[in-house]
């Protein structure tokens, strides 16, 4: 399946827009995972999404989960 070209300049483009992007979706998963742990949201149909966004703060901050 083509989609679109990507080329080293339109790569590195969003990949800066990533890294920028980095601090604030981080503080995102952290505000998402809160109520988590705060409300044991962690359980039930929510529990994925959780367990998502620490595997993502983990991964992001070097720590292991």
């Amino acid at each position: 399946m083509h989609v679109a070209p990507i080329t080293p300049e339109r790569e590195a483009e969003a990949n800066a827009r990533l890294i920028a992007a980095a601090p604030e979706l981080l503080k995102a998963l952290k505000a998402l995972v809160e109520p988590c742990e705060c409300y044991g949201r962690d359980r039930g149909e929510h529990g994925p999404l959780c367990e998502h966004a620490r595997a993502a703060i983990a991964k992001a901050t070097r720590e292991e989960t």
